[in-house]
């Protein structure tokens, strides 16, 4: 019994480290260790960047320029507003949810293209 209480008083105060001294694979953080930046989705999950919200936008308007470009109008949930100028004009669109814009005016792109056509 005395010498089971001297090796638990010695366990207790001996400062030992356990540390192995081995190499760190996947350091985060501010460690003197990282070495590689994180990648888009580490930082989605981690809460550093937040993923833009998408919505699917249906084809609202189209327009042909003399050049043959077709300039089209997508409208999403809330009023949602995206234009792009492309050769066809798909039906349903991802983009960027932006809620409550307003339309963007289709002739002046429309008016803008033909000019520079000529």
């Amino acid at each position: 019994m005395v010498y089971s209480i001297i090796i638990s008083v010695f366990l207790i105060f001996n400062p030992t480290t356990i540390d192995a001294g081995g190499k760190m694979y996947q350091p985060t953080g501010n460690s003197k260790y990282y070495s590689k930046p994180l990648t888009k989705t580490q930082r989605e999950r981690q809460g550093l960047t937040k993923k833009p919200k998408m919505v699917t936008c249906m084809l609202k308007k189209r327009l042909r320029a003399k050049n043959g470009d077709e300039v089209c109008i997508y409208q999403g949930q809330n009023r949602t507003y995206e234009m792009a100028i492309e050769k066809n004009c798909p039906r349903k669109y991802k983009c960027l949810y932006n809620p409550y814009g307003e339309e963007p005016n289709i002739y002046s792109v429309i008016d803008s293209l033909n000019e520079s056509a000529k």
